[in-house]
């Protein structure tokens, strides 16, 4: 009626003809009265449609108004993402702008952090994680990509220490540093805080330290003690929330 054809209401609302005219046919008989006469002009609006029409002009103001409040919630919301800061994560941050590139409406909140937020209960939407398996099926979790983890020194450390020729669980001549979180009944080891702290105690030469093998690329003072163990095959997942 607003726009006076199915051609023009076509137009308007970007489908065909057709299209709106079916639609005309469903409502018409979803209500059981007919809205419009089909005469030699064209189609035209009964008595019927003419007193309809300002309640369907109120269910559109309605469904627009609802629309809109949706979208405000949906930006007051921003997809949060935690990882361990670890620069194993460093191309985050260039898949996470071409997502939102494509989805401007899309806003996004980082935590980094050592601790292992809990995505059950609602700490974050998304994690990404290195570990051996995701175990708890709470979680939807997608392999996208692969590495180990070995034990690294510095070359000023190698060059004055004799290294480890394996893994084993004591290594009680070199102090290890490890991630406050992992567990470990060693008596040489030297708590660290945050990846970048372990990271840098070994750098300096204070120690060795288990790190995922892609370090190597970006720090080529560090030298390996020896080959990723049997078992060290990590898979890097972003397990996230299920309610997300």
């Amino acid at each position: 009626m607003r726009e006076g054809s199915t051609l023009a209401a076509s137009r308007h609302l970007g489908i065909n003809q057709t299209t709106v005219a079916r639609r005309i046919d469903v409502l018409e008989h979803a209500l059981d009265v007919v809205l419009f006469e089909r005469t030699t002009r064209g189609a035209e609006p009964t008595e019927h449609a003419t007193a309809l029409l300002p309640f369907a002009e109120a269910i559109e103001t309605a469904a627009l108004s609802f629309e809109a409040e949706a979208e405000r919630g949906r930006d007051s919301a921003p997809i949060l993402i935690t990882s361990f800061e670890n620069e194993t994560f460093g191309h985050i941050g260039a898949v996470v702008a071409e997502f939102a590139e494509k989805h401007p409406g899309v806003r996004f909140k980082f935590v980094f952090s050592e601790r292992s937020l809990d995505l059950v209960k609602g700490e974050a939407d998304v994690a990404l994680r290195m570990a051996p398996a995701i175990s708890d099926d709470r979680l939807i979790a997608q392999k996208v990509g692969q590495t180990q983890w070995t034990y690294y020194a510095s070359r000023a450390y190698a060059a004055t220490h004799s290294l480890p020729a394996e893994f084993r669980k004591d290594m009680e001549d070199h102090p290890v540093h490890l991630l406050n979180h992992f567990p470990s009944e060693r008596r040489n080891i030297v708590r660290c805080a945050t990846f970048n702290d372990m990271l840098m105690a070994v750098l300096t030469g204070q120690g060795i330290a288990p790190m995922p093998v892609t370090i190597e690329a970006t720090n080529p003072n560090l030298v390996r003690c020896f080959d990723p163990p049997p078992g060290s095959d990590l898979l890097t997942c972003p397990p996230p929330n299920p309610s997300s």
